[in-house]
């Protein structure tokens, strides 16, 4: 069986596979962690396994897409009072995050992708391993004092910014979003409009880009997507940025347009290199390529939105890694009928 595990709002990719799965009639189950707090899915766990919804997952699930768990900002309110109800859902969150980290260990035979314990990444971490991979890197600087930041620009004039950390969208109290992780250019005004320390924040220098791309890394091979950011005036910083987020009412709807890319074997050597090291099986690398064709490593996320750039690239992502899963699945399933032959 392969057991999808993903949320039921935020993750617009699994609807997709699923249609794959679908579609070669596989077996498999997909559980969120909304599912649980409803009790559409039915959850026991005892000596005998960890079942839900009367399904023996220990002894049944062989594949693990492991993409998301739970949207927080998504829960319904518990009680009237505004702090205890906020109390309560982050009680909630942990304990239900606690018992998908049991999974791990439950489910330690299955193929996880991506590997649980490999899941969360470490943004700066992955920049110094980057390096060791022989991957270039943007300059940059961690810190929370204006004098190192200031003398960081003396050397790299142009700086941008970004969040350190992976953040869910916040709320104001009338429910408009703001999006804290989108980067952002730094210049001398707000510099100077700092105090001398500051939250801790990551400055790189600015990389004047003429190609950026998406890579999927899937089973040691490079999908690469060509992200045409340089169109538009609304995504020449971040490509993730679309009209509807600017003040343009003319072309309020229009995205970035995304074609197949091409990258250079060596390049696609490197990259195998690098996740290899921080033992990931999939994820999406961003990356940029510089007026001189030189190419920047920016960061990797282990569950990317694969769907919307395989159909807007017109490539098949979805249904090369939903054919691997099965495969897997029913290799696994031989094994355990007949595991003396396997010995």
């Amino acid at each position: 069986m392969i057991l999808v595990l993903t949320t039921e709002a935020g993750d617009y990719s699994h609807p997709n596979f699923i249609q794959w799965l679908n579609y070669y009639k596989a077996d498999y189950l997909i559980l969120s962690g909304e599912s649980i707090i409803k009790g559409d899915s039915k959850v026991k766990y005892n000596s005998e396994g960890l079942f839900v919804n009367n399904i023996n997952l220990t002894k049944s699930v062989n594949v693990i897409f492991n993409r998301r768990w739970l949207t927080s900002s998504e829960l319904s309110n518990l009680v009237p009072d505004e702090k205890l109800n906020k109390d309560f859902k982050n009680v909630i969150v942990k304990e239900l995050y606690e018992f998908k980290d049991f999974f791990f260990h439950e489910l330690s035979d299955a193929l996880w992708i991506p590997n649980l314990e490999n899941f969360y990444v470490n943004k700066l971490a992955n920049l110094s391993i980057a390096k060791q991979a022989s991957l270039s890197v943007p300059e940059f600087i961690v810190t929370n004092d204006k004098n190192k930041l200031l003398n960081f620009v003396k050397i790299h004039p142009y700086i941008i910014t970004k969040a350190i950390g992976n953040f869910e969208v916040s709320y104001t109290e009338d429910s408009y979003a703001i999006n804290s992780i989108y980067t952002k250019i730094v210049g001398e005004s707000l510099i100077a409009k700092l105090p001398d320390t500051f939250h801790i924040s990551i400055f790189q220098q600015y990389i004047k880009k003429k190609k950026e791309y998406r890579v999927l890394f899937f089973n040691n091979k490079c999908y690469p997507v060509e992200l045409l950011s340089q169109e538009n005036s609304f995504s020449l910083i971040d490509s993730r940025k679309s009209l509807n987020e600017t003040s343009d009412k003319e072309n309020f709807d229009r995205e970035v347009r995304i074609v197949k890319g091409y990258l250079p074997v060596d390049l696609e050597t490197k990259i195998g290199d690098f996740m290899n090291i921080i033992n990931l099986n999939i994820g999406c690398i961003d990356l940029i390529e510089d007026e001189n064709g030189e190419f920047y490593f920016l960061e990797v996320n282990p569950v990317g939105q694969i769907s919307g750039y395989s159909h807007r690239a017109n490539l098949n992502f979805k249904k090369e890694i939903v054919e691997f899963m099965i495969k897997t699945d029913r290799e696994k399933n031989e094994r355990k009928r007949n595991p003396i032959k396997y010995q």
